[in-house]
């Protein structure tokens, strides 16, 4: 069969995302630790022979009868190499009996992307179209002038929960149901007559179910740099004791006390890339970085970092003030905690601190000490109790690997109903029944919850559990 070449380019309109599959088919071969999608100026250039070395490097027996549409993700490292990231396969031949990584991965070199004037790694995305004997090649070019529905879904690592099984149903608020403005939601917050949900492309005040929308035209949130049109994507968020609303977005944090905007950088505070927010009741911020831990008291900045505390590096992790105003700080390379002069050290202790680093941390009305650890080693990692009396516990179900692969992007305890819920990276959301032992798994694939990207999680006034996830924000159903 002879086949006929067609390049042409289709235009779609996606928001920039670091380390994400666009597609459910993935390829564990091609990882790199961060890249952009289809970024750069100039972007990442397609090889002038790709048509021909595709076609050549597919099984050529699949190629006689094969019909219909294939999306492909090329990761295109600073030297140009290529590989096949994720895909997602419409036609009537497996990728797998096509030889599609090969293909993809044996392609010549890319001219790399580039950002002032330095290669950097990005994402490029192209549809193979089959029909007729002919072969039509599309280069997925991000259009960022108008808005999106975009959003990342992905396959889980492991197998959720019997749908039987499970006891909570959800509803998803996304673009299409709702004036959410983008589907990519990285944090949630409720207050009590607002939920504050962080998107990649702007702010949304919820009252009352009516969304307001805050962006670059009508905030002080900065836009990204490849347009203007588009708000910089928001990390993190969380309410001080004074109602304002904190965001981390970009290199920069702000405030909004529901009126005014502030905006604090590298010029007017010690703030540089903040990453995690969390507030006291004292009316105290404190914000996370590679360059230590900075605090805001309301009128004046502080940091505390290795040059004046006993902190192991200033990579912090995490952070969490308890009802004994004793500071626990969580680094990359150890913790610490500080009880007014004093600074408690776990690199010598036989408690989970000494391995893992505390990546978020709660206290419970019973003086009870939930940890969410991350460590390399995965039996040390996942979710700790310490319990008033000094012992450790591990929660994590029994013969599981829930906690063996996956990190913890989140966790809330709903102390009112007894139950714990973790947001596991690349699987979903777990609901943990601390009385009945009873753990449940949702997953794109056995419930409502619509990614395996779930972010965040908060806790409304009404009891209603809420979560961030990749494709829009879900509801718990009553």
């Amino acid at each position: 069969m002879k086949y006929t070449f067609v390049i042409g380019l289709l235009f779609l309109t996606v928001q920039t995302v670091f380390g994400q599959h666009l597609y459910p088919e993935k390829y564990d071969a091609c990882k790199l630790s961060s890249y952009c999608l289809d970024c750069g100026e100039p972007k990442a250039e397609v090889p002038q022979n790709a048509v021909e070395s595709i076609l050549s490097g597919l099984n050529q027996k699949s190629l006689k009868n094969i019909n219909g549409l294939i999306r492909v993700q090329i990761l295109v490292d600073t030297l140009g190499n290529s590989c096949l990231l994720s895909s997602e396969n419409s036609t009537n031949v497996s990728s797998k009996n096509l030889s599609l990584q090969k293909a993809i991965n044996s392609m010549p070199k890319w001219i790399p992307s580039m950002k002032d004037n330095i290669a950097q790694s990005a994402s490029v995305s192209l549809e193979l179209t089959f029909q007729d004997g002919k072969l039509g090649i599309r280069r997925v070019s991000f259009d960022f002038k108008y808005n999106t529905n975009f959003k990342s879904v992905g396959t889980p690592d492991v197998k959720g929960s019997k749908e039987k099984d499970l006891s909570v149903q959800w509803t998803v608020l996304s673009q299409s149901n709702s004036d959410l403005p983008w589907d990519m939601t990285r944090t949630v917050v409720s207050t009590n007559n607002n939920l504050w949900i962080g998107t990649d492309n702007g702010l949304v005040r919820m009252t009352n179910e009516k969304m307001e929308i805050f962006g670059v035209t009508n905030s002080a949130i900065k836009p990204v740099k490849y347009n203007q049109n588009i708000a910089s994507s928001i990390r993190d968020a969380a309410t001080d004791s004074r109602g304002n609303i904190w965001l981390a977005a970009g290199w920069d944090a702000y405030k909004f006390d529901g009126n005014k905007w502030t905006v604090y950088d590298s010029i007017n505070s010690p703030i540089e890339w903040p990453r995690k927010i969390f507030s006291d009741n004292y009316g105290n911020v404190f914000l996370t970085s590679w360059d230590g831990l900075a605090k805001y008291d309301g009128e004046n900045w502080s940091v505390i970092d290795s040059s004046n505390s006993a902190l192991p590096s200033n990579k912090i992790s995490g952070v969490y003030l308890d009802n004994q105003d004793r500071l626990w700080i969580g680094t990359f390379d150890g913790n610490i905690r500080i009880d007014k002069d004093q600074t408690i050290e776990f690199n010598e202790s036989d408690s989970p601190l000494k391995e893992g680093s505390i990546s978020q941390a709660f206290e419970d009305s019973k003086g009870n000490f939930w940890f969410d650890l991350y460590s390399k080693d995965k039996t040390k990692s996942g979710m700790w109790l310490l319990k008033p009396n000094g012992e450790w516990t591990s929660i994590r179900p029994r013969n599981s690997e829930l906690f063996t692969k996956n990190d913890i992007n989140d966790f809330l305890l709903d102390e009112e109903n007894g139950v714990l819920w973790v947001a596991l990276n690349s699987v979903g959301l777990i609901r943990y029944d601390i009385e009945n032992d009873k753990w449940e798994t949702y997953t794109p694939e056995n419930s409502e919850v619509p990614s395996i990207h779930v972010m965040k999680l908060t806790k409304d006034k009404n009891g209603i559990i809420w979560a961030a996830t990749f494709a829009g924000v879900i509801k718990m159903n009553k």
